[in-house]
């Protein structure tokens, strides 16, 4: 009894089981921890230490700010159902060039995803966008009004047959089938990993599952 009770205690304090979880805690240095396993990242000219959804967050300046991840291949979906995204908390409208919350990949590198931020109908919204390795790729929008200073909560989810995008809880959805989804290209959070789609806010609990 007691050993089966230690069990269940122990696993209460464990990380929710993932790929990856950035939670954003640190703050000093420059490695952000991933706290579902063994991703850590380096961080470039964030503020750790902001006040966050929980815990602390970091501060993105929308100019070079960047987390950057190694690539590894178990963040890589393949054909596997996935799930990824992040809080956000902003006061600016994204630019035309839209702002990157996280990413594998970019256009060239074979199948890759990200979740970014643009502004449409007048303010901030949200999108999921998934490319295969074949080149089928589908995005899927939703939000309003995003840069009002709270925080959000945004996921991203693909599926055998749609990709869907959740909005505090809110959901909208695309009919799509994707075949696998991989590179070798690293995870970047706030910005791309060639420069420019710079966010500027504060980001908490990022996370990668599924693949």
């Amino acid at each position: 009894m007691v050993i089966a009770a230690l069990g269940v205690l122990l696993a209460a304090c464990e990380p929710v089981e993932g790929h990856a979880s950035w939670l954003f805690n640190e703050t000093s240095g420059s490695t952000a921890q991933d706290s579902a396993g063994d991703h850590d990242g380096t961080a470039f000219r964030v503020t750790m230490g902001q006040p966050g959804h929980e815990g602390t967050s970091y501060g993105f300046n929308g100019v070079d700010s960047i987390v950057r991840v190694p690539h590894a291949a178990d963040l890589n979906p393949g054909t596997s159902n996935m799930s990824f995204g992040a809080w956000v908390n902003f006061t600016t409208l994204p630019p035309e060039e839209t702002w990157d919350v996280v990413r594998k990949g970019i256009s060239g590198d074979g199948g890759y995803y990200k979740l970014e931020l643009f502004t449409g109908n007048g303010g901030a919204r949200a999108r999921c966008y998934f490319r295969d390795d074949d080149g089928t790729s589908k995005s899927v929008v939703r939000g309003s009004g995003l840069s009002d200073g709270k925080w959000h909560q945004l996921t991203c989810t693909r599926t055998a047959n749609q990709v869907t995008i959740t909005v505090d809880g809110n959901s909208s959805s695309n009919d799509v089938q994707l075949d696998g989804i991989s590179n070798s290209s690293e995870v970047t959070i706030g910005a791309k990993p060639t420069g420019g789609d710079a966010f500027r806010g504060r980001i908490d609990q990022v996370r990668i599952d599924g693949g």
